[in-house]
């Protein structure tokens, strides 16, 4: 299947990478779920604290501070779905690519 028969099955749905109003918010909430502090969420990261702040306040994380961001959230309970605001299932693989860890689908809570 070529992608415009996927994407006109709806296998696809098309969006636009805009970050979302309530960023902050779902970064406080990622940041509740970890249980880490502002501080230890940076070095987990890989940011700055003045970029941590800036994120708190609306700016958007560059490419690679946000795919940091999604790998983390993917280690947590729920942290990927809160983050995204998405019903998910997470798959971990392990290092001979088998499933070692499915997370269960869940309902985010708004």
């Amino acid at each position: 299947m070529n992608s415009e028969k996927k994407y006109r099955s709806g296998l696809f749905t098309p969006g636009v990478s805009l970050l979302p109003e309530d960023f902050p918010d779902r970064l406080t909430v990622l940041k509740e779920i970890t249980g880490l502090s502002w501080e230890g969420l940076s070095v987990c990261l890989g940011v700055d604290n003045r970029q941590m702040l800036r994120w708190r306040r609306g700016v958007a994380p560059c490419g690679g501070a946000m795919l940091s961001l999604v790998n983390l959230a993917t280690e947590v309970p729920e942290g990927l779905g809160r983050l995204l605001d998405r019903d998910l299932v997470v798959l971990h693989r392990g290092r001979h690519g088998d499933a070692s860890r499915v997370s269960r689908p869940y309902r985010v809570r708004r």
